[in-house]
């Protein structure tokens, strides 16, 4: 709210609240969380359904998910908030006092749990989402919270750099195409990925309510227990076997018959380098290459023993090929420079190496920090050199012995030429029959992974950014975790939204990209759509009769955004009428 200086009146910013608004109801987010929120019998005012949408509306407005600015922010928009909603919103409905109560009951796991059924419900429901693909992944966030028996949630884990840090872990099922979250659980810092891929599941399946569900998951989903569970759920999985650890030899095994006979793995294109002549696509178009193969497998779940029938199917990147034969060549020219400088010639300053077995651990250290193993034929002979000294005053007579190991290196070709071919292979399980999931169609659902790290990209950027934490308590960072996960829907809704309807019209956005107004695109993010909204404010006149009011002129682009979006330009035009 902004005053007028020797003017009757004031300005409140108004931007993008009306649109995160209109979504927000379009979610039922209020009304779920009423229905599904019982407060103390002391609460007044504002329901929580009503705190936490408003709330909501100041995380994704102002990017910035602390509780302490909240009352601020509602007293300088207190107008705005009151003709949006039509409840008779007051500051102290968002005191810290009120926020943190609202954390606790986003807390409650069976609480939470039926909340989030209901809204995953819902927006299945209302757009007609597709439940063809479910999406599994976790992430961590990493705090500075002072270890103690207070926290049940922040444990010292392994982070993705390697080290141990203290932190959280989240655990997320979505749907494709569009990332929406369905189920998020939140779990200690120093627990598995691996226990945590089933119950997710069985939780999503409580909202999707059907089978023939495709699975998708990294290798961590790979383990035999959740791809039976899968499997009794009726359900298809694909997902990277982590066959170092589990299965160690198998890729070698597989690849055995095929070296030599690259050329005959199926070639695997883009949909958009395939000609639509019907013609053959140019093979130096092929983003990878495969082969399958079969076998049975079974395992035991909740003592029901499950059998099936399980595809292998052996996909070559061929990007990753390069990459990692590259590597493999830099390797090996570091560790042949490496294993001449164990021997130098006898110089002043060269330390010479005394015996075999100090010679024989620096070439094992020097293949194991290359990753070169058994790719090198190594030889090496012993010189000795002696010489006489005479004595001389007080010392006595001696001979010199001065030693220098000669170390030969060659190259193995032959093993280095099967680790190039064995470069850029993996092997991918599923159960899905092929006329399902062809082997085209398994690389491409595993390329579309990146969906999932983009909500974990929202979750852990500036507009969310649930770390840095500050909240202290576990039980207010858990419902803070869960609070931030609905918002993160509304972004992923907004991206859906906007790129179906652009895709219908065939046309593009433009006039979203700050100083490119003639730039166009065909998926648009919320972020980007939301930041078109800034500058629109709200002139209000007090009167004694009635106060006016009156609103900045929605742009061209602006109301196309709400057409976009299936939202009504009311929203904002309400505000002076309403």
């Amino acid at each position: 709210m902004t005053s007028i200086e020797g003017f009757d009146g004031h300005i409140e910013r108004v931007d993008d609240l009306p649109l995160l608004f209109g979504l927000l109801q379009q979610m039922g987010v209020q009304s779920i969380l009423d229905s599904g929120i019982q407060p103390h019998g002391n609460w007044q005012g504002l329901s929580p359904g009503w705190v936490v949408t408003v709330w909501l509306m100041h995380v994704l407005g102002a990017k910035n998910h602390l509780m302490e600015p909240v009352q601020i922010w509602v007293e300088q928009h207190l107008t705005t908030l009151r003709r949006l909603t039509g409840q008779a919103v007051e500051e102290l409905d968002f005191t810290d006092d009120r926020l943190a109560l609202c954390l606790e009951y986003l807390y409650d796991k069976v609480r939470w749990q039926a909340i989030e059924k209901d809204m995953g419900g819902r927006l299945i429901r209302f757009y007609s989402l597709d439940t063809d693909v479910l999406r599994l992944d976790a992430t961590v966030g990493t705090v500075q919270h002072e270890l103690g028996p207070q926290h049940t949630l922040f444990k010292v884990g392994k982070a993705k750099n390697g080290l141990y840090e203290t932190q959280f872990k989240l655990m997320l099922a979505s749907l494709d195409p569009l990332g929406l979250t369905l189920v998020v659980d939140v779990v200690a810092g120093n627990l598995a990925d691996d226990p945590l891929y089933v119950p997710c599941y069985l939780r999503a399946k409580t909202i999707i309510k059907r089978i023939g569900v495709l699975v998708v998951g990294d290798s961590k989903m790979s383990t035999l227990v959740t791809r039976a569970t899968i499997v009794r759920g009726q359900d298809h999985y694909l997902t990277p076997l982590a066959d170092l650890k589990d299965e160690p030899g198998l890729l070698t095994e597989l690849l055995r018959p095929w070296q030599g006979r690259e050329a005959e793995a199926t070639r695997i294109f883009l949909p958009e380098d395939r000609p639509t002549d019907g013609s053959e696509p140019d093979p130096k178009q092929a983003l990878a290459c495969g082969f399958e193969v079969s076998r049975p497998r079974r395992a035991d779940v909740n003592g029901r023993t499950i059998l099936w029938e399980e595809r292998l199917l052996v996909i070559r990147s061929f990007s990753y090929m390069h990459t990692l034969q590259a590597s493999l060549r830099r390797h090996l020219d570091q560790a042949e420079a490496a294993f001449r400088d164990l021997t130098p010639q006898r110089q002043r300053g060269k330390r010479q190496i005394q015996d075999e077995a100090s010679l024989l651990a620096a070439i094992a250290q020097i293949e194991k920090k290359y990753r070169v193993q058994g790719l090198f034929h190594t030889d090496h002979r012993l010189e000795v050199t002696e010489r006489s000294i005479r004595g001389y005053q007080d010392k006595p007579a001696r001979v010199e012995r001065k030693v220098r190991y000669h170390l030969s290196v060659t190259r193995n070709e032959a093993a280095i030429a099967a680790a190039e071919f064995q470069a850029g292979w993996r092997i991918y399980a599923t159960n899905a029959p092929v006329d399902k999931l062809s082997l085209a169609q398994a690389v491409l659902a595993y390329r579309e992974q990146y969906i999932e790290e983009n909500i974990f990209r929202r979750l852990q950027g500036k507009l969310l950014s649930i770390t840095p934490l500050y909240i202290q308590r576990d039980d207010h960072a858990e419902g803070l975790f869960h609070l931030l996960t609905i918002a993160a829907r509304l972004l992923a809704l907004g991206d859906y939204l906007a790129q179906q309807a652009l895709a219908k019209e065939k046309t593009v956005l433009t006039g979203v990209y700050t100083g490119n107004a003639k730039r166009g695109t065909a998926r648009p993010t919320t972020e980007r759509m939301l930041k078109a909204f800034e500058g629109i404010n709200l002139l209000i006149i007090p009167s004694t009769a009635q106060s006016s009011y009156h609103l900045t002129r929605l742009s061209s682009v602006q109301e196309r955004i709400l057409a976009l979006l299936g939202l009504s330009r009311t929203l904002y035009t309400s505000l002076q009428t309403g």
